[in-house]
């Protein structure tokens, strides 16, 4: 199983919601490999947190370890997304309890990464962190980790984000194809 942690937002479609981050769009694509995926993130308690959740599980991506913020609204359209810090993952992840790799997207800071280094290195799954062009790879402390691998780290251009997704599937599934080669 693929656990991929970011944030959810909505878009707005006429007088309902539609999946609109880069998470969504990887674990999307990651489920197209036939491999289960779990969404971990935050969303609201509100019409568009509902219809974020419809549409993981309508396309099979298991959910059981997102969070429901009933003080926070779910973004929509652009709106800022509702961040996981190290505690929230701490108990999201506590759901899952068997992965073999992780898909960190946009980690709000290095604790983030350390909390979910730290799940991998328990379970001995793979992490491979994405962020933006441009931004600062994720410091993690190493002292602690013993032989652990430290996460790998993918830099994601702007525009079309098709060509690093079928990278990202390439390394959390090195024993598959990417649907796109198919």
């Amino acid at each position: 199983m693929i656990v991929v942690i970011g944030t959810l937002s909505a878009r707005t479609e006429g007088a309902t919601y539609g999946l609109g981050s880069y998470a969504a769009t990887a674990a999307l694509a990651l489920t197209a490999t036939g491999e289960p995926v779990e969404m971990v993130s935050k969303v609201g308690v509100d019409a568009a947190g509902e219809a974020l959740i419809t549409q993981l599980a309508a396309a099979g991506i298991g959910h059981v370890a997102l969070i429901r913020d009933g003080a926070r609204s779910t973004s929509v359209d652009g709106a800022s997304p509702l961040e996981m810090d190290a505690a929230d993952l701490q108990l999201a992840l506590r759901y899952l309890t068997s992965f073999d790799a992780v898909l960190l997207v946009d980690p709000a800071d290095d604790s983030v990464v350390a909390t979910v280094l730290d799940a991998c290195t328990y379970v001995g799954a793979r992490l491979v962190v994405t962020r933006p062009e441009g931004s600062a790879p994720a410091g993690v402390p190493t002292g602690e980790r013993g032989d652990a691998p430290p996460p790998l780290e993918v830099e994601r251009p702007a525009g079309d984000p098709a060509a690093v997704t079928d990278l990202l599937v390439a390394l959390l599934l090195p024993d598959r194809e990417s649907p796109a080669a198919s």
